[in-house]
């Protein structure tokens, strides 16, 4: 459908988007470790996997440490985006195990899109089951936000918004 000039009609937005941060998480990795002999998968180049050695979350409703373990497993796809596809675990300080996938892409040099899915119990943050989720990968973590690393590891800030 067209206007009168030929022009298609302006779309309203009907229901704006909005979200809110309702974490941040500081997630620490090893030196990556390089894969065998071939680099080619079937969905792209995956040339190293970033083992996830800690970390800490924090938000208003929810805090505590990243479990060392899981890590992320990028790649390069045949179009040439790069895709973060992590998958490790958050606990929080009152002791409950979450499972965090975060999947998403490049969209500059050092910052990413993703959209995390958490896996956790009924209970206190089965809120996270509940939502839709999106976030923003910013690596290396700007000074504010720094922890303490040890050598050979290297840092990236996760901003979580759920969308409203």
């Amino acid at each position: 459908m067209t206007g009168s000039t030929g022009a298609p009609p302006s779309i309203p937005v009907l229901d704006p988007v909005k979200t809110e941060l309702v974490m941040n998480i500081i997630a620490l990795c090893s030196d990556p470790e390089k894969l065998g002999p071939s680099d080619l998968a079937p969905d792209g180049k995956r040339e190293e996997i970033w083992p996830v050695t800690g970390g800490v979350f924090y938000g208003p409703e929810i805090r505590g440490i990243v479990v060392p373990g899981g890590g992320d497993f990028p790649v390069l796809r045949p179009d040439g985006v790069e895709v973060v596809d992590a998958l490790y675990r958050l606990r929080t300080d009152d002791g409950v195990t979450i499972i965090i996938h975060n999947r998403g892409i490049s969209y500059s040099e050092s910052k990413y899109r993703l959209a995390p899915q958490f896996t956790v119990t009924a209970g206190k943050y089965d809120w996270l089951n509940k939502a839709m989720f999106i976030a923003t990968l910013i690596y290396p973590v700007p000074v504010a936000y720094k922890i303490p690393m040890k050598k050979g590891e290297n840092d990236r800030l996760i901003q979580v918004h759920k969308v409203l």
